[in-house]
């Protein structure tokens, strides 16, 4: 039976990996190719997105792009379902090193900066319009038209469009810097219930799916009931993810952590399931479960 919650030496663990060269190269690598496949998707975006500029510009039958062809078209979406297969690998090898809710942010940083440098580089490939300001009449003596907003729009598109992905990359990369601090606030918040906190059995009530899957993982809602140091029953509802062999169910023993000054603080209860419940509540420690926290 081990005397430290497994939550925090799952995170030193991951921390101290983190910091492996190793670890480190394979991150990097990952990153660059998911960087790279996100830049052929932008261009291929460019490559689209010309004919639709073309036909905002342009009267009918002066849409005739250069990327017309199938090879083009079908550019951007084979980038796109490739970046997207391999965000996935390079979301599970971030999260193994310990980025925490970062890790499934940290992909998109990469995929909108991969798609805003690729419509960079597409600028000089966009069909110019047949006149700025109106629409050249497709038949000779035919009437021209004056450019509308929507014309101006697209005609501006190069410029706009990758301003447009920078700053969603911006906000993006706020939210991984807010989420990694997150992360390292709850490892100290652990840390510091683990040595300071009261440690005794619990039970767990109730265990409702909330519908969502983080890396094919269910993400479970459960309620725990534990006695505090007063004899006062208390519930404290969680919510992680957990394998689908591992998911919990009412009456699984339970290990709770609180803090003896404030057990009606749910921020500082921490909650146990798994092998180390069983064997704390003294029963088999043979379950088909994984020690997780809440």
């Amino acid at each position: 039976m081990s005397t430290s919650d497994p939550r925090v030496e799952r995170a030193e663990r991951q921390a101290a990996a983190s910091k492996r060269p190793g670890t480190t190269i394979v991150i990097v690598l990952l990153g660059a190719a998911h960087l790279a496949v996100w830049m052929v998707a932008g261009f291929g975006i460019g490559t689209i997105l010309d004919t639709f500029r073309l036909m905002t510009v342009n009267q009918v039958g002066n849409w005739n792009s250069g990327f017309d062809a199938v090879d083009s078209q079908f550019l951007a979406v084979g980038a796109i379902c490739i970046g997207s297969f391999l965000g996935v690998f390079f979301t599970g090898r971030l999260g193994r090193a310990g980025l925490g809710g970062a890790a499934l942010i940290v992909p998109f940083c990469t995929g909108l900066l991969g798609i805003a440098i690729g419509l960079l580089l597409f600028i000089p490939n966009w069909s110019p319009p047949d006149a700025i300001g109106e629409k050249v009449a497709f038949i000779d003596g035919g009437d021209t038209e004056p450019w509308q907003s929507d014309a101006w729009v697209a005609y501006y598109l190069p410029y706009w469009l990758p301003a447009a992905f920078g700053v969603l990359l911006l906000l993006a990369v706020v939210a991984t810097l807010a989420a990694i601090r997150a992360t390292r606030r709850s490892l100290v918040r652990m840390k510091d219930i683990e040595s300071r906190g009261t440690r005794v059995p619990g039970v767990v009530t109730e265990a409702i799916a909330t519908g969502t899957e983080i890396q094919g993982m269910p993400r479970i809602q459960f309620t725990a009931r534990f006695r505090d140091t007063a004899g006062t029953d208390r519930w404290v509802t969680k919510k992680a993810t957990f394998p689908r062999a591992a998911t919990p169910r009412a009456g699984d023993p339970a290990v709770v952590w609180f803090d003896p000054l404030a057990p009606h603080d749910e921020t500082k209860i921490m909650v146990g399931l798994g092998p180390e419940a069983a064997q704390h509540a003294g029963q088999s420690a043979v379950l088909p479960r994984t020690d997780l926290r809440g």
